[in-house]
């Protein structure tokens, strides 16, 4: 079997969700291809929209959050997407490379590709059984003016938000959010610790804000370095956000309490050592910290999808939020780890299994 997988260069998650999927297939024997699908419309246009994608994340978020309030209004309205005239010029492109390429599925892991694949077929008939991938827990616009065969969405309680946008009941499978496989292994913190040179004997906080490193982690990295007692140690991870690790390293916190990370493939071990994670509330970390039971404080750093990605994990306990300084509330968690216990527990009732397998089993059975 044969599969492009589209995705966008639009922050990580989406290309992290691809490369679950496909080494899922590639396992069991399947041929896997994945493509920016932004770059049907060129390769200039679609560095330019990930530049300041992360331009706008990082420092104005609110355009962001206006953007994507406008982009979800016109959901279910009667005419196409805001986005649709710019998306629909990679249609063409996108359907040769799939009649050409012979592909028996396309699966989607952004809206913007599913729009773009929806036009491939009204306009160009292609045949190619095809899926969306939800990698946040919400119905995300433009998905609603998709028509796609199946939508692969996060769990049972989100279908309800896909049917009030008109995706059809029959069409939607919970089969969990796709993350790498190495999340899936746990090992115990003391192991993980003494792996990353972690001191043992002291609870670790995990401090991140995605693979872009926006939100208020400098200021909340500064807070909590003067503020943590001397039994908790402070890991914070900046992506790949350079600026900011040159920053907070220049700061020279103590090395016994903060350790400042660029870029890591090892963020599944650092959340194995972790007792409590601080991060925005971005679909694919909210769902390796689930998977690995780690308890959560989320940041409003940005709004748009990440608003119901906070609602879900809050409403089923794995999460909380404050309004007050993130830092000093940290510590107060920190200082309760009975109640870290139960977030970690309850998230044992929304944990949906490997998703990538899940996924892959669907799309085998359709054979």
């Amino acid at each position: 079997m044969k599969v492009l997988i589209l995705s966008c260069n639009t922050g990580e998650g989406h290309n992290s969700a691809a490369a679950a999927v496909a080494a899922q297939l590639e396992s069991r024997g399947d041929s896997c291809v994945i493509k920016d699908a932004l770059a049907y419309i060129s390769k200039r246009f679609s560095k330019f929209i990930c530049n300041w994608h992360t331009r706008i994340y990082r420092n104005v978020p609110v355009l962001f959050n206006i953007g994507y309030k406008l982009a979800d209004k016109s959901q279910n309205g009667k005419g196409g997407s805001v986005f649709g005239p710019f998306l629909n010029t990679g249609a063409k492109g996108l359907a040769k490379e799939i009649q050409d390429g012979g592909y028996d599925w396309v699966i989607c892991t952004h809206s913007f590709s599913a729009y773009m694949f929806t036009t491939t077929v009204k306009r160009y008939g292609v045949k190619a059984k095809s899926g969306f991938i939800a990698t946040d827990y919400t119905c995300s616009p433009p998905v609603d003016k998709t028509l796609l065969d199946v939508y692969f969405v996060p769990h049972e309680q989100i279908k309800s938000d896909f049917i009030a946008k008109n995706i059809p009941a029959e069409k939607l499978v919970a089969t969990g959010l796709p993350i790498r496989n190495e999340f899936y292994k746990r090992y115990t913190k003391s192991a993980t610790k003494r792996a990353l040179g972690l001191p043992e004997n002291k609870a670790n906080v995990l401090l991140m804000c995605g693979s872009m490193g926006c939100g208020p982690l400098k200021e909340t990295a500064c807070r909590l370095a003067k503020i943590v007692p001397d039994n908790v140690f402070v890991t914070v991870i900046c992506g790949n956000n350079r600026k900011l690790k040159a920053e907070l390293k220049s700061m020279n916190f103590p090395k016994d309490s903060v350790r400042i990370v660029g870029y890591t493939k090892n963020i599944h071990h650092y959340m194995d050592s972790a007792d409590l994670i601080i991060s925005k509330a971005g679909g694919i970390t909210c769902t390796e910290a689930m998977v690995k039971r780690l308890p959560m404080l989320l940041i409003n750093a940005v709004e748009g999808c990440e608003v119901y990605n906070r609602m879900f994990y809050i409403s089923n306990g794995g999460a909380v939020e404050t309004d007050g300084p993130v830092a000093d509330f940290a510590v107060k968690l920190i200082n309760n780890p009975a109640l870290l216990k139960r977030m970690s527990f309850s998230m044992e009732s929304v944990y949906p299994g490997n998703a990538a397998e899940n996924i892959c089993n669907y799309i085998h059975g359709q054979i």
